[in-house]
């Protein structure tokens, strides 16, 4: 797990000192070291967390006697298969680091056939010295950032939008839909980030850039195929189950398992027990009985003979961690778990660098309560499910109701947005690419759950599981997004991801193998907080609506109709608490990115 960052200039050599720049804002990532390759006009970098081959895996790693260059963020689960097989054509691998792999592999087969091979969660950058282009590329589904930032003669790349957004020749300024779609989703979705001059690469995304010119080839080379409906064996899924598992575990430094006690975490849990016995756990509680669920946690630790570590979050914690929350933000995610995420991932650290999480599974299995009020998949639209899925009217932000494809409900309606920012279009290509990919759904529950995939999953899980996790150093695995088992997941009939309200029902007839039957009948709670008494006393402590709306101004955003919005729903005891704490955090990240990034212009220009 590390940090990556570059620089290309058409106008000389760039400055060096800002690769530097660029690299110790990132520290955090990687604080176990650096790595550097500068030539002409390209300087590339990274900041390294020692997971694979603590003493020996420094990057950049290289190929064809030094012309091939490459730099890794995240890692590759089944390097070691594709090294053996590397190795019987004859290359020469001189570290056990898995981003030799991905130079070796490169050199074999090419961008697309190294990619279609790797098993990991990654983003690349691979130069070809010969070839003069750089390759950059993100994982599958989204699990690693990857930041670029292009202008006339200038681009340069990262796995942190704030560090690109502060170069003095890219605008960051914010971007008025990006910043539409934060108030109704709490997260910035898609190609665009909430920074006008910096876009993210997309997962399952690459690109090639020029040394030449700085053309940019982008294309995607890989999007779930929605199949289906795939009928596989109960056997099938525990042996993917089992390998997604086992393979994450790889690494030369301790690995642990975030448990909540639900299905998901159990069952990682349950499964790493037996290829790492006796593996650490780790816990959060909370005071409110109806919120806390560590004694549930505790249980299957027990059961599985793991190391249980468990802590608690108390309502004094909020204030705290609200503004650390917004400072390991590249972007807003009002998403009130990042909270005691945050706070897990701390203690966590102390005792492991790698942790597992059940990330994906929700998304893959069907198991959000909320996809039965996504259009076609309630009890009173059946009739569609032999219908095309076009859904007329139909946008992210939910023009005719005011949900998601997915069901999942919004913080605000047209009527909210347009009072705070004004009309203005509310899509754009690549809204319109998402939605073109769902029409290809078999069935209503497979296009509510890949809106997800396509959204949730990328632009606020993992987000939030990465920033939080890398904020300390630490690096965390999703399992349930191996390929071959989210595949095989997406495409599994109706019936056997959801039935009425029963959710992810293969996945719990599968899970029997391993958990017992009081785990697999827990209904599913996450993180949920008791968010209502907290918000009135963060907004309480502000002075109230009018104090809080001079003191926080949120950037394009109408300041009365801003301060109309929250005195309203604190008059009205909280009806919108996530819509409320998305505005706190909005303004919370909004104070401290610009602080973060006015520090490093003001490093950039000093160092030209």
């Amino acid at each position: 797990m590390c940090g990556i960052a570059g620089l290309i200039s058409r106008e000389g050599t760039p400055p060096l000192a800002w690769l530097d720049i660029m690299l110790d804002s990132i520290a955090h990532r990687g604080p176990d070291g650096d790595g550097r390759f500068a030539d002409g006009g390209i300087a590339l970098g990274m900041r390294r967390l020692a997971v694979i081959d603590v003493a020996g895996g420094h990057q950049p790693l290289r190929s064809r006697n030094g012309r091939v260059i490459a730099f890794q963020n995240g890692e590759i689960y089944n390097f070691a298969a594709l090294r053996a097989e590397l190795a019987g054509s004859g290359y020469a691998f001189v570290t056990r680091s898995d981003t030799e792999v991905i130079a070796h592999g490169y050199d074999r087969w090419g961008i697309d056939g190294l990619l279609a091979r790797i098993d990991g969660m990654f983003a690349l950058a691979i130069l070809d010295r010969d070839a003069q282009t750089l390759h950059l590329a993100r994982d599958r589904f989204g699990e690693k950032p990857l930041f670029i930032a292009a202008a006339e003669g200038q681009f340069a790349f990262g796995s942190s939008l704030t560090m690109l957004g502060a170069l003095p020749w890219v605008d960051d300024g914010i971007d008025a839909l990006s910043l539409r779609r934060y108030l109704a989703l709490h997260y910035c979705p898609g190609e665009r980030t909430i920074l006008r001059g910096v876009t993210r690469v997309l997962p399952g995304e690459r690109l090639a850039i020029s040394l030449h010119d700085l053309g940019i080839n982008r294309r995607r080379y890989f999007a779930p195929v929605l199949n289906g409906p795939l009928a596989p064996t109960d056997d099938e899924l525990a042996a993917q189950l089992e390998y997604a598992v086992a393979s994450r575990l790889v690494a030369d430094v301790p690995v642990g398992v975030f448990l909540s006690g639900g299905l998901d975490s159990s069952l990682i849990c349950a499964i790493a027990a037996r290829h790492s016995p006796g593996i650490l756990t780790f816990s959060m509680g909370f005071d409110s009985p109806d919120h806390d669920e560590s004694s549930h946690a505790a249980a299957v630790a027990a059961a599985s003979g793991a190391r249980h570590h468990a802590f608690r979050f108390d309502s004094g914690t909020f204030a705290r961690l609200l503004p650390q929350v917004a400072d390991a933000l590249d972007e807003p995610i009002g998403d009130q778990a990042c909270l005691p995420l945050l706070m897990l991932c701390t203690e966590a650290r102390k005792h492991a660098t790698v942790v597992l999480s059940g990330e994906g599974a929700d998304e893959m299995f069907a198991g959000y309560g909320y996809y039965n009020d996504a259009p076609g998949v309630g009890a009173a639209n059946r009739a569609l499910e032999t219908m095309g899925m076009r859904i007329a009217g139909e946008s992210l932000l939910g023009r005719s109701r005011a949900v998601t494809p997915s069901g999942f409900p919004l913080l605000t309606d047209r009527g909210d947005r347009e009072r705070l920012l004004g009309k203005d279009d509310e899509h754009d290509a690549w809204e319109r690419g998402l939605l073109a990919w769902l029409d290809h759904a078999k069935n209503p529950l497979q296009r509510a759950t890949a809106a997800d995939v396509g959204t949730w999953l990328p632009d606020d899980l993992l987000v939030k599981f990465d920033r939080m996790a890398m904020a300390v150093s630490l690096e965390g695995r999703a399992p349930f997004l191996a390929p071959r088992l989210a595949e095989l997941a997406l495409a599994l009939p109706p019936q056997q991801r959801m039935q009425g309200r029963a959710s992810k029902v293969a996945l719990r007839r599968v899970a029997q193998r391993w958990l017992a039957p009081e785990i697999l009948a827990r209904r599913k709670q996450g993180f949920v907080l008791p968010m209502r008494t907290w918000l009135a006393e963060w907004f309480g402590a502000a002075g109230g609506a009018n104090a809080w709306t001079a003191e926080s101004p949120i950037p394009l955003a109408n300041p009365g109709a801003l301060e109309d919005i929250v005195q309203r729903d604190l008059d009205a005891g909280i009806q919108r608490e996530r819509l409320l704490y998305a505005l706190a955090l909005l303004a919370e990240w909004s104070r401290s990115s610009g602080r973060r990034r006015a520090a490093l212009r003001a490093r950039y220009v000093t160092a030209r």
